[in-house]
């Protein structure tokens, strides 16, 4: 049975179906309803505090039982950045003068980290998985997370980089394939222009390591998920298709414009947060799409192009997003993972 594997008794889960933890589009509400339908709920810290995100975490424990992966993202303190990005600066102004938002705050970012105190907290905690994007904390970290029984794991988006994450003692690796909606997991600075597809990547990653392999990028249901199975994966990670859930904390501007995509509607750019991540294209990436104005460091240059959004047009929201889009469904996260599951088997049983 394909559900039935080392990962999945790992981690106490019935299926091997990943919620991407997506910060603060994945609510409490919808990690715990895929959890409770029998995948892997999932919870991001990006962008709160250790007591809005402990709290977070115990609204998830008062509605489920299960399983349970909490992220990091990690990225260095980019400095001082006053002088930075004068022109794309003043390009991002041309566009809150348009929509009336004011002016421009100036540039600040904050290091993306696990501190003691969060790192205490993980530990009394306890979750099945912590996650890791943009590379692995220090070594300690890891050695602290393993000695509690915590499982880890991290996206390597090339071969080098699994091989990487598997010496430095992750028990998973996620495959982050061209075709995943969010920021890219790289942290070797592999040039963009080189990494692969999904389905080159992961067979290449399950032959280069011995750890089992989490398949993301471009899975939108069943035959994703079967197509991954057949190629070496243990499981699958989705995001785009659970922003579409109930659940989601996605607005209405943001669900409006998945809705609208269509199957070549994305690309890759860093001029939305600094990080090279994949978009609904619209006039917010293209108005910020030239050559001559260098995004500010991330996370610097989202905290300036979020706000764009907040009156609601979906042409300046920043609608993160995977190519599989197009295919992606409106319904209850639950009624999804049972969905996902029973696709995943009658494609395997046709074979």
């Amino acid at each position: 049975m394909w559900s039935q594997n080392k990962l999945s008794a790992r981690l106490n889960i019935e299926y091997p179906i990943f919620l991407a933890p997506m910060a603060e589009l994945v609510t409490p509400e919808l990690a715990a309803e895929v959890s409770n339908a029998g995948g892997l709920g999932a919870l991001g810290m990006w962008g709160f505090s250790l007591e809005e995100g402990v709290k977070r975490i115990d609204h998830f424990r008062k509605l489920s039982d299960g399983s349970l992966n909490i992220n990091y993202p990690l990225w260095d303190d980019p400095g001082d950045l006053d002088a930075t990005g004068i022109p794309m600066r003043k390009k991002i102004q041309t566009l809150y003068d348009r929509g009336k938002l004011g002016v421009i705050p100036a540039p600040y970012a904050s290091p993306g980290q696990v501190l003691p105190d969060h790192l205490d907290a993980l530990k009394e905690i306890k979750p099945e998985l912590v996650s890791f994007h943009f590379g692995l904390p220090g070594e300690h970290i890891i050695e602290e997370l393993k000695s509690a029984g915590i499982c880890v794991t991290s996206s390597a988006t090339t071969v080098a980089e699994a091989r990487t994450l598997e010496a430095s003692g992750v028990d998973f690796i996620i495959a982050q394939g061209l075709e995943a909606g969010g920021h890219r997991g790289t942290f070797s600075n592999a040039d963009i222009n080189m990494q692969s597809g999904l389905f080159s990547l992961l067979p290449q990653v399950v032959d280069a390591v011995e750890v089992p392999v989490i398949a993301a990028g471009g899975i939108a249901d069943g035959r994703g998920i079967a197509a991954a199975m057949m190629l070496g994966a243990s499981g699958a990670q989705l995001g785009t298709a659970f922003l579409r859930c109930d659940e989601a904390n996605v607005s209405d501007a943001y669900r409006a414009g998945l809705a609208y995509a269509k199957e070549a509607s994305t690309v890759i750019t860093d001029v939305v947060s600094g990080k090279y991540a994949r978009f609904v294209k619209n006039t917010l990436v293209e108005e910020l799409s030239d050559p001559r104005l260098e995004p500010l460091p991330f996370p610097a240059q989202y905290n300036l192009t979020l706000p764009l959004g907040e009156p609601g047009d979906r042409e300046f929201t920043d609608l993160l997003s995977g190519q599989s889009v197009a295919i992606t469904r409106e319904m209850p996260a639950a009624v999804l993972v049972h969905t996902l599951v029973g696709e995943t088997n009658k494609c395997l049983n046709s074979l």
